[in-house]
């Protein structure tokens, strides 16, 4: 096995051509991923994928050189530099998690950034482990695209409009929530108008106990 071949491809990752092919790849391979998070409208999109991958890939090949040692330069352990990556790109996965009431939205957008970082690290580490960053990449794709069409498709519940009127008498709201829960439906909130001595509940449901709910 030559860890130094990239599909059957010689590469030196110390040599300035095998560094900026290293790069490339990782721009190729953040910038597919993040094309796909942008294209639906997902906060972290094209540029945020393509400096992770380019960072993280950045930051492996020189804990790679670091590791080897030069002359006149530091030497040291090359996996205690690219282990921070790991760590450090769940605080920027964090702030693509965005809560909206009881909804998430984010999660998956997060996760490919942390998947798109350890493709950069693989690519940095050998070109026979940037052939791994390859096959992730095209399995992190089809994850993103046709599974999310399959959710979509068999697993989507469509929620239903529900407008109910509740006139201000005693115990009257919890009474009301009392039974919608007991029909499965989530209040998420209620809308109330002062003087009108009624209040109103106009939001959306699901009458599943494990679906949305009710919801603004």
């Amino acid at each position: 096995m030559d860890l130094n071949s990239f599909f059957g491809y010689p590469v030196d990752l110390l040599s300035f051509h095998g560094k900026a092919l290293a790069l490339l790849l990782a721009v190729l391979i953040g910038g597919l991923i993040g094309f796909e998070r942008q294209w639906n409208g997902n906060p972290a999109g094209l540029r945020t994928h393509i400096l992770v991958c380019v960072g993280s890939t950045v930051i492996t090949l020189t804990s790679v050189e670091i590791g080897l040692g030069t002359p006149g330069g530091m030497r040291g352990d090359p996996a205690h530099l690219a282990a921070q990556i790991v760590s450090g790109i769940g605080f920027l996965g964090a702030g693509a998690i965005l809560r909206e009431g009881m909804t998430v939205h984010g999660i998956t957008t997060a996760a490919s950034i942390w998947a798109t970082a350890g493709m950069g690290i693989a690519v940095g580490a050998s070109p026979h482990l940037a052939e791994l960053a390859v096959l992730t990449a095209v399995i992190v794709l089809i994850t993103l695209t046709l599974l999310s069409r399959l959710e979509a498709r068999f697993m989507h519940r469509t929620p239903h409009s529900l407008r109910v009127e509740v006139r201000e008498l005693e115990h009257s709201p919890a009474l009301l929530l009392q039974l919608l829960a007991e029909h499965g439906i989530t209040v998420y909130g209620v809308e109330t108008q002062a003087g009108t001595g009624s209040g109103r509940i106009a939001k959306h449901a699901n009458t599943s106990p494990t679906a949305a709910g009710l919801r603004s």
